[in-house]
């Protein structure tokens, strides 16, 4: 075996198949890695499952949870439904002093719990190496929802598309080389510049209303509520709306349910539609991350040591 590139384990906590890959590629650095509701593990060496939370965290310096991290409650998706893992006060007296928590992203409050806790938290959601290259099967899945739930072909559908980010960009592209005739609101003038140049009709989203009236599909980004009750009770029931901003999504999906639209929020859709490339995407940069997280950590703890010194 290669000389490892971490001194400790890394356990493996939640999610899909893309975690699978994950797990594989931290066995290249680690000298044993531990996973936790995971199904469709490989048998080979040094890859563990275990049998409960504390013991997938015995001993386990790197903790990496996937990539949409744990909800408001602290919950972690898990690809067996027998395991619940619970990102909470427990969790953290399992975790060791100085461990690396590695995820996409972790609401605030459980950050905090990690600090206080002597754990440090790495995000990489918004992380260009990944977030780009992850914007592709997010743009591939919706268009294929599109296609699953409208009577029509996407050549010559009027598709509005909100906020102009990564995952925009990838899937405008996509709809206007199908012959979609695409929109593109933003509040951003230098967005809406650019969409223009690619030859989108670009719309200032401060007058959404009109461009709400005339979209047979409309996708969002924008990880806050754009589409209101009043938007919606302008819009045709036979509307198409699909959400791609992180939870909760920019859809008041209440008022949507009342005006009769379909309203989907599809969260997660590399790990659905392309889950070898989702998951090559991570195994390819996470070990990096981490290795320069590690570093600025172990760099802090000696500037530590050395000043109380």
């Amino acid at each position: 075996m290669a000389k490892c590139t971490f001194d400790h384990g890394v356990a493996v906590l939640g999610g899909d198949h893309r975690q699978v890959i994950v797990a594989e590629a931290m066995l290249k650095m680690a000298p044993w890695v531990k996973t936790l509701g995971l199904t469709g593990l490989p048998a080979v060496p040094r890859l563990f499952p275990a049998a409960d939370l504390k013991a997938a965290l015995t001993g386990a310096k790197i903790v990496i949870l996937p990539i949409s991290g744990a909800d408001a409650r602290g919950l972690v998706k898990t690809a067996d439904s027998m395991v619940e893992i619970k990102i909470d006060p427990e969790f953290f007296t399992l975790v060791e002093s100085n461990t690396l928590l590695v995820t996409g992203k972790l609401p605030s409050h459980l950050k905090q719990m990690a600090t206080e806790s002597g754990v440090r938290v790495c995000e990489y959601g918004d992380h260009d190496a990944i977030a780009i290259p992850n914007a592709v099967p997010t743009a591939e899945g919706a268009i294929q929802l599109m296609m699953e739930k409208t009577p029509y072909t996407v050549n010559d559908a009027a598709c509005l598309v909100l906020g102009f980010g990564r995952v925009a960009r990838a899937l405008a592209s996509r709809l206007q080389a199908l012959g979609a005739k695409v929109t593109v609101a933003a509040r951003n003038p230098q967005q809406l510049t650019m969409a223009a140049e690619l030859g989108y009709k670009p719309f200032p989203l401060c007058h959404l209303g009109q461009a709400v009236t005339e979209a047979a599909v409309v996708f969002n980004t924008i990880p806050a509520v754009v589409l209101t009750a009043p938007l919606l009770a302008q819009m045709s029931p036979e509307t198409l709306i699909i959400d791609l901003a992180s939870a909760p999504g920019g859809v008041d999906f209440e008022a949507a349910k009342r005006n009769r639209i379909t309203a989907i929020l599809a969260l997660g859709l590399p790990g659905k539609v392309a889950p070898r490339t989702a998951g090559q995407i991570l195994a390819t940069n996470l070990p990096g991350l981490i290795k320069q997280e590690l570093s600025r950590l172990y760099e802090e703890k000696a500037k530590k040591t050395s000043l109380e010194g």
